[in-house]
């Protein structure tokens, strides 16, 4: 089979992260290409794709209305001449007019507008949150869940728990408008206030527009010297890492799924995140994660403080192991490529 991907940016995030490992994993048994519209690219993204993996670099302008980028996705569709095209944007649809072929989009977040997906000849969720989310606004359209996923054997285990200091991680795009990081900062600020300020520390991985508002917000709450701020990280260097950390925390204001749970869970540590659907829908509504009201950093606080008492529990290595084994099972890259591999199929066996 022909696979071709379209997206517009490919910069660290979680749809990227998603596509690049089924691209991959597709890319073992078929053709698969992924055509990147606009010139915000991360080097350390690309270099994560297989050289089974075919690249179109358009270099649009983010925003730009030059119809010769139109022009270049359309020359490159026809001449990958795909059996199918993904998209992982909506947007995409008024290109595609252009072309027969049959088109898919996946839907990747919750909050988005949406007004073609119909024109689309399936359509996909990475979650039951982004579903809902989607037939709400669109009462007519039909959605599929298909989990995200992750390569498992890639990320190293946890083997030892109860150590000081405290190791609390937070990975993703720096805007806390979305991903709440200033609530974490807060909460910080909370427990620091309740034990010696030298037994807990969080380092954010990722970049993003808000990185200066959040090291001057460190400064303002007096906790800069619990944090560091280390930037974008290849993702096999942050596999290869988690297992130092005794704590993931997801402190998002909005979330249509958090790959980054999933890859705290493989790495056998705990989570925590806000009680949004998509994370919460990760941890099996509290089963396998813990959990803190959205917005409310005197709450993730004291899910912090409590998170450390149960590390010092003798059967907390065994769950946090049962929590990576449940998460395997249900997220798994392996079974997300081949599931849209089967749906693929279905829409092109159905087209007339």
């Amino acid at each position: 089979m022909r696979v071709a991907h379209l997206i517009w940016g490919f910069k660290a995030g979680g749809s990227e992260t998603m596509l690049v490992d089924i691209a991959n994993e597709q890319a073992l048994s078929n053709e698969v290409t992924i055509i990147i519209g606009n010139t915000d690219t991360d080097d350390i993204v690309l270099q994560s794709l297989s050289n089974r993996v075919g690249i179109e670099l358009i270099g649009r302008p983010p925003a730009s209305h030059n119809p010769w980028y139109i022009f270049k996705v359309i020359r490159a569709l026809k001449t990958f001449k795909p059996d199918i095209v993904h998209a992982h944007q909506e947007s995409f649809v008024k290109i595609l007019r252009f072309l027969s072929v049959s088109k898919v989009l996946t839907v990747h977040d919750t909050n988005q507008k949406l007004q073609s997906v119909s024109k689309y000849d399936a359509l996909y969720s990475i979650s039951e949150a982004v579903r809902c989310d989607i037939e709400t606004k669109q009462p007519d359209a039909h959605s599929t869940v298909i989990f995200n996923g992750i390569c498992f054997s890639t990320v190293k285990p946890k083997t030892s728990y109860g150590q000081r200091p405290f190791r609390v991680v937070q990975v993703g795009r720096l805007d806390h408008r979305i991903k709440g990081q200033d609530i974490l900062l807060r909460a910080l600020q909370s427990v620091v206030g309740s034990i010696n300020s030298g037994e807990i520390t969080i380092d954010f991985i990722g970049e993003g527009p808000s990185r200066e508002y959040l090291t001057a917000l460190a400064e303002k709450l007096g906790v800069a010297g619990q944090c560091r701020f280390l930037g974008g990280q290849p993702r096999k260097r942050i596999y290869e890492q988690l297992h130092t950390y005794d704590l993931l925390v997801q402190p998002s204001r909005y979330e249509g799924f958090g790959l980054t749970v999933v890859e705290a869970m493989a790495a056998r540590i705990p989570v925590l995140v806000s009680n949004m659907e998509g994370p919460m829908e990760i941890i099996a509504n509290g089963k396998h994660g813990y959990f803190f009201t959205a917005e409310n950093h005197v709450d993730c606080g004291r899910k912090i403080a409590a998170i450390i008492k149960d590390s010092q529990k003798e059967n907390f290595p065994e769950k946090l192991i049962a929590h990576a084994e449940y998460a395997k099972k249900q997220f798994d890259i392996a079974n997300t490529a081949q599931q849209y591999l089967d749906a693929y199929g279905r829409v092109i066996s159905a087209k007339p």
